[in-house]
């Protein structure tokens, strides 16, 4: 036992006991998993939401990833992205999720694909000099019970933990509730067609009422059976009243009598007393060329459908009464409601009619134009004093149409002087009757004048952005149209912070006057009056009331009706809120919002709702990815010296290092000669030449 002992402390068993250590820190590296997320937005890291989803499903989600191996570098990194995020899904959940990576080089692999219903990508690819096209699969199906989503295509890794995520959540919820209906309470599919529009031999108006009844027994093999399909052949003076309740298409034409009816065509989804109309409509495709069009997508469209009817979204209320934007029209706030619905239920509030349900967490004050009743003002005071959050979007100024006897028409602008501030003001925040105008801007092209900036709509990137707040970290390019500065007071139960905020290149405009014509708008000499404006601002705690009292009309102890609470009146916060609040409304409107939500204000918006909801997780899961790291220099010779290190800079940096190495091993190898071989005839010449040139030198 001695000599065992003696020979480990000895120097004869360090080989030994490497090697020992070294199969041992194979077998730990094996069985565990250590990795670090070195990006600045944590992109290759979960967040709690997406671990809480998988780490208790009680149901089994099964996910079939179809990427084909041998893509363009491009598209590459989005495969490995996959791979790796739903890697961290894997070890974050219980054993109920499950992901399989589909061989696409196997003919049943792509039948599989195309059975799902996975479309197709046509990307380009190079091949021996050569420019090619190929098609592939890009998507991934998700399995839960009997029902399938699919997330396709998938070019770009913006967002995907985020689309993954709140697809898996809808599916579980979509489920819950289908399990919850009972056996004779359907689904109502219905297809709404004029008899005689057939007769009118528009293509594909034959094979509607076929098309929708295969699709619907496609779903009703997902949906347990809970879709009930129903055509609806309208009479003549029954059409009035299908349009007008749920806005099918009206279509004039020419009976076979050779007179004019009108008749009507369109799929709705219906459930209780809401209902969806989905996109399917006669168009002009190509000159008077008449075609239904919207089948293709018909049966993703009844799945969206059926799961915003039957799912139980959280709502928040729409202040409306007042000239404030609507949620309906394309010149008002469409695109905001759209890209809302998925995950919220707008409900619009008459304050005048109706009190602020005690169960609603939350409501949106957008561009009111009209002063408020005392009464109105005390009921959204009082909300908050509760514990009630808003976001108030304002309007600064208001549009005033003149006539020119030179150029017609012409829109100016004048204060919007709206009551509503004086809630604003108590509660630390007054706004500026003018508009914030940045050289920092979108810009448009004139064909005569070229580039031109609208200084009105500051384009803002990064470094205007709060990046430690989860509403604005990771976004950019947020464009914040005709909106006012906001100035806030300090108040020690309040706390204050700046989300937006311009750039240090900004200045403001009177309204009385202006015209936002980029012709006339230039910045001012005197720097001196440039300077950051605060855009958009979060209020959080305890806020004091803006009325002493209760205005007596509304002085009513201890009443309540249902959902609905008028509570006796609150001079403080009972409970801490949030309110956020912006100098501009017209950022909902379709000029900036983009409806599918990809616009960087609609980001901004969706995530000011969700944080006013509690749901500050999905903020920084939806902007992942989103912003891009550019250079902070507006040299253009700064610009192009770097661009030019970037593409040629490594290169060379490379390069330079093999020399400096190669001819560190030449010296290295010369040397050594040197010292095993001195009387190798090339060393004493080399010596003989060397002192020559010292002995010319010292001469």
């Amino acid at each position: 036992m001695k000599k065992i002992i003696e020979w480990f402390k000895s120097s004869a068993s360090d080989f030994v006991l490497f090697l020992i250590f070294l199969v041992l820190l194979n077998f730990v590296g094996s069985n565990a998993y250590v990795r670090a997320d070195l990006t600045k937005q944590k992109s290759y890291s979960l967040s709690k939401a997406s671990k809480t989803i998988v780490k208790n499903l009680d149901e089994p989600v099964s996910i079939r990833v179809f990427f084909d191996k041998n893509l363009p570098a491009q598209y590459s990194a989005i495969t490995q992205y996959v791979e790796d995020l739903l890697e961290e899904y894997k070890r974050a959940a219980n054993k109920n999720f499950s992901v399989s990576f589909m061989d696409l080089s196997k003919q049943e692999n792509q039948d599989l694909a195309a059975n799902y219903g996975l479309r197709q990508v046509q990307i380009q690819e190079v091949n021996n000099n050569e420019i090619g096209v190929k098609q592939t699969y890009m998507g991934l199906a998700i399995s839960y019970g009997d029902s399938v989503e699919l997330i396709d295509p998938i070019t770009s890794s913006d967002g995907f933990e985020y689309t993954l995520t709140s697809t898996i959540s809808k599916m579980i919820n979509t489920a819950a509730s289908l399990e919850t209906l009972r056996g004779d309470d359907k689904i109502k599919l219905y297809v709404i067609m004029s008899s005689s529009i057939k007769s009118l031999r528009i293509s594909g108006v034959d094979t509607l009422e076929d098309s929708i009844d295969k699709i619907c027994r496609e779903i009703n093999k997902q949906k347990m059976d809970k879709l009930e399909y129903t055509v609806i052949h309208p009479a003549v003076d029954e059409v009035a009243g299908y349009t007008e309740r749920y806005g099918v298409q009206p279509i004039n034409y020419r009976n076979a009598n050779g007179e004019y009816e009108t008749g009507c065509i369109g799929v709705v989804v219906e459930y209780g007393e809401k209902f969806v109309t989905l996109p399917i409509q006669i168009q002009d495709i190509f000159f008077n060329n008449y075609a239904v069009v919207g089948v293709d997508t018909a049966e993703e469209d009844i799945n969206s459908a059926i799961q915003s009817l039957i799912s139980k979204p959280t709502q928040f209320g729409y202040i409306v009464g007042h000239g404030e934007l609507d949620l309906l029209t394309d010149e008002g706030a469409k695109g905001f409601n759209t890209a809302l619905s998925e995950l919220y239920e707008l409900k619009t509030i008459d304050l005048n009619e109706e009190d602020i349900p005690a169960s609603m967490k939350s409501i949106v004050i957008n561009g009111p134009k009209q002063d408020m009743t005392e009464e109105e003002l005390y009921k959204i005071d009082q909300f908050i004093m509760r514990g009630g959050n808003v976001l108030f979007l304002m309007e600064p100024c208001q549009e005033v149409q003149e006539n020119n006897m030179f150029y017609g028409t012409m829109t100016t602008y004048t204060a919007n002087n709206v009551n509503i501030e004086r809630l604003l003001n108590k509660y630390g925040v007054s706004i500026t009757k003018e508009y914030v105008m940045d050289e920092q801007s979108c810009q448009t092209y004139h064909n005569t004048y070229g580039i031109l900036d609208l200084y009105w709509a500051p384009l803002l990137q990064k470094e205007q952005m709060n990046e430690k707040h989860a509403i604005t970290s990771n976004l950019a390019n947020v464009v914040m149209l005709q909106t006012a500065p906001l100035e806030v007071t300090e108040n020690r139960n309040v706390k204050e912070t700046v989300l937006v905020e311009s750039s240090d290149k900004a200045w403001t405009e009177q309204p009385d006057g202006l015209m936002l014509n980029p012709l006339v708008i230039t910045p001012p000499e005197d720097a001196s009056k440039l300077s950051k404006k605060k855009l958009m601002v979060l209020l959080e705690g305890e806020f004091e009331s803006a009325f002493d009292q209760a205005p007596v009309s509304s002085d009513k102890e201890d009443e309540g009706q249902g959902d609905y609470t008028i509570s006796s009146h609150l001079s403080r916060s009972k409970q801490p809120g949030k309110i956020i609040v912006a100098g501009s409304s017209q950022i909902t409107t379709t000029q900036v919002f983009a409806e599918d939500a990809s616009s960087g204000v609609a980001l901004l918006l969706i995530n000011a709702i969700d944080y006013l909801n509690g749901n500050e997780d999905l903020c920084k899961m939806r902007t992942k990815g989103v912003s891009i790291n550019v250079l902070n220099t507006e040299s253009k010779p700064k610009v192009t010296f770097f661009q030019l290190f970037n593409e040629y800079g490594l290169a060379i940096i490379v390069l330079l290092a093999g020399l400096i190495v190669w001819r560190m091993r030449v010296k290295r190898k010369a040397r050594i000669n040197r010292f095993y071989n001195p009387d190798d005839d090339r060393f004493i010449e080399n010596d003989k030449k060397d002192n020559d040139k010292k002995s010319e030198a010292e001469a």
